[in-house]
Parts: C-alpha cells; sequence; structure tokens
C-alpha cells in the first residue's frame, strides 16, 4: 500500500510543474505583449511631442523585455527624447548602454539626425577576442643531414605526407588598431609522416611516425580595410614554440617487393626520447573572417609552419640497436614543417568611450 501511494504522487508532482511551466509561459508571453504595446504608445507619444511619460513607460521593458530590433528601437527612441529633454548626461548613458548591446551598429539612413550625432561622437573599440580554433595539418619533413647504417653517399631517402593530422585550442586577441591584431594561441596538436628508404638491392625500410603535444604560436594579424561578399581577407606572420608530449612509431621492412619473402613490421615503439621536447618555428598564413551580429565572427585560418630546429635528440641516435640492425634505420636530422587549415569562432569584447572634441 505504501508503494502505490508513492506512485501516486508522481503524476500529481508532474501535473503541478506542468501547470506552473503554463502559467509561466502565459505571464512572459503577456509581459512580451505589453512590453510590444507600450514600445508603439511611447513612439506615438514621442511624435505627438508628449515625452515626459517615455521613459517611464519603456524602462522597465529594457531592463527586461525587449529584445533584438525592439530593443534597438527602444533605446534610440530614449536618446532622442533625453536630448529633446536636455538631459545630455542620460543621453549619453543610454547610449553606452545601446552601443554596449549593439557595439558594431552601423547608421542607418531613416535614423534621427539628433541619434546619429550623439552616435558619432562615441567610438566603439574591440578590446580583444576569445577564440576556438579547429582543423587538420600535413607534416612536410625537410631534411637537414642524412644517417644510415651504410654509406650516406647513396641515400636515397624520401620522406611524405602520411596523413591529415588534428589541431585544435584557444585563441587570444588584442586589437591594436583597426587592421591589426596580435594573437596568442594554446593548440593541442597531433602531426604525423612517412620516410621511406631503399637500403639494399633487395629491400626498402618504411618508418611511420606520429607526434603530439602543444604549439604556442605568437602572430600578427593584418586585416584588410574592404570585404569581399561579407568575408575580410588577412594576412598573418609570427612564430610558434612547440612542446612535444609525445611521440610513437612504426617500422616495416618491405622483403615482398624485391624477394618474395614476408614483411618484417614493428609493434608502435614510444620514441620519444628520441625526439628534442621543444620546437621553434617561423608562420606565415592568412584567412577570412565573416562577422555575424552578435558582436563575433567565424574564421578561416591557414598557417605554414617552418621548423627551425633539428627534431632528433643525437644522444639517442644508436641507443636501439633492433631498429638500426633488424629494419636497417636511423634516424636522419631533420626539421618539421606543417601546413594547417582551421575554423573557428570567436567573441569579441568591446570598450565605449566618448570621443575628444
Amino acid at each position: 500500500m505504501k508503494s502505490h501511494s508513492n506512485t501516486n504522487k508522481i503524476p500529481i508532482f508532474i501535473f503541478w510543474l506542468g501547470l506552473l511551466f503554463f502559467l509561466f509561459s502565459v505571464e512572459t508571453s503577456k509581459g512580451q505583449e505589453n512590453c510590444a504595446f507600450k514600445l508603439e504608445e511611447a513612439q506615438n507619444q514621442y511624435d505627438l511631442g508628449v515625452l515626459d511619460s517615455i521613459p517611464s513607460m519603456l524602462n522597465p521593458c529594457v531592463n527586461k523585455g525587449f529584445s533584438g530590433d525592439e530593443l534597438a528601437r527602444a533605446y534610440k527612441l530614449l536618446i532622442i527624447t533625453y536630448l529633446f529633454e536636455d538631459n545630455q548626461e542620460m543621453a549619453k548613458s543610454t547610449m553606452k548602454k545601446f552601443l554596449k548591446k549593439f557595439p558594431e551598429y552601423e547608421i542607418k539612413a531613416n535614423d534621427p539626425v539628433e541619434f546619429t550625432y550623439m552616435y558619432k561622437s562615441f567610438k566603439t573599440i574591440p578590446l580583444y577576442s576569445i577564440g576556438l580554433l579547429i582543423g587538420g595539418n600535413y607534416s612536410y619533413v625537410r631534411l637537414i643531414e642524412p644517417y644510415g647504417v651504410s654509406n650516406t653517399d647513396d641515400y636515397n631517402g624520401e620522406y611524405s605526407v602520411l596523413g591529415m593530422g588534428f589541431q585544435g585550442g584557444l585563441q587570444i586577441k588584442r586589437y591594436i588598431n583597426d587592421n591589426i591584431e596580435i594573437n596568442l594561441d594554446v593548440l593541442y596538436k597531433s602531426s604525423k609522416y612517412e620516410f621511406v628508404n631503399k637500403t639494399t638491392t633487395y629491400s626498402k625500410t618504411i618508418f611511420q611516425e606520429t607526434q603530439s603535444g602543444f604549439d604556442i604560436p605568437l602572430t600578427a594579424t593584418y586585416e584588410f580595410a574592404y570585404t569581399l561578399g561579407g568575408f575580410n581577407p588577412y594576412l598573418r606572420a609570427g612564430f610558434s614554440v612547440g612542446y612535444l608530449m609525445s611521440s610513437s612509431a612504426k617500422l616495416i621492412l618491405d622483403n615482398e617487393i624485391f624477394t618474395g619473402l614476408e614483411d618484417i613490421k614493428s609493434a608502435e615503439i614510444d620514441i620519444t626520447s628520441s625526439r628534442n621536447t621543444y620546437n621553434f618555428s617561423g608562420i606565415i598564413g592568412g584567412g577570412v573572417k565573416y562577422k555575424i551580429k552578435n558582436g563575433g565572427y567565424i574564421m578561416g585560418d591557414f598557417r605554414y609552419y617552418l621548423g627551425f630546429l633539428n627534431s632528433v635528440n643525437s644522444d639517442e641516435r644508436y641507443t636501439n640497436l633492433e631498429n638500426n640492425l633488424s629494419y636497417m634505420y636511423v634516424d636522419n636530422d631533420f626539421a618539421m614543417n606543417n601546413f594547417t587549415f582551421s575554423v573557428g569562432y570567436v567573441w569579441s569584447f568591446y570598450k565605449t568611450t566618448e570621443k575628444r572634441k
């Protein structure tokens, strides 16, 4: 009986919860309709030259009720009302609130002259932005010096792209002026490449490596003033510090093509100790931005990283004799270059100040 009683309470609870939700929805709808009515009434009062009651009609709905175009209309009506009442302080205060809500507002042809004049007495500048980036990359290895288990005069090894890697992370921007930004990124990156070397007349060695770690690029971007279909192009240049967390490799001694013997394949090998922990790269690139209404923008970004430092820890070059002898493989000195492409979403934060006369 006790269990039966508890079961009956569940539908009752759902009933009261649904009723409360319904009543809240009705009240919210009524409030929005009431604010829409007040906005039209305030506009009528302004057209008739009756200004005293407009702030008391609109301010409650500005604080809670209006949104989007209605909020913009209400702010503009309040500003010109304060200006006609010669209340400069309230007009300026309301303009700052308006620009905080609509930092990228552009003057329209039908905006009142008084509002336009007040708007132009302020400037809204982006201070900084925070964004998220995600994308892919391809690794291009640059040979510095060849090494091998035999005479390197006959070296014929070749590095190639193994497949697409991944990167993603956080971006922080600081605006210098209308065109120039300083960007600091913290990106997790995974990249990979392949090395093939014909070690003897009868076999070739295939070495496949995957690296993962963090890149911390510091770059400057120059954004062009013109737009292409709403897209703003930009150029990028700077440098990056890379931190290697782990590196693994697979080795294949390919005999089948030359002798018909089975290939010798290794398990995945941890070679982190054979790689230098830090890397340093120069960066060039560019991209496009597409601004959206809420003060942020979507971006497409392309970069080329030119690695300056040797990726190989030379002290560990010959420590793994199994790899050196069984697979006829020794690390060359090489630098890692990367081409990356990313998409991102950036939130901008603005500051509104009054222009000096």
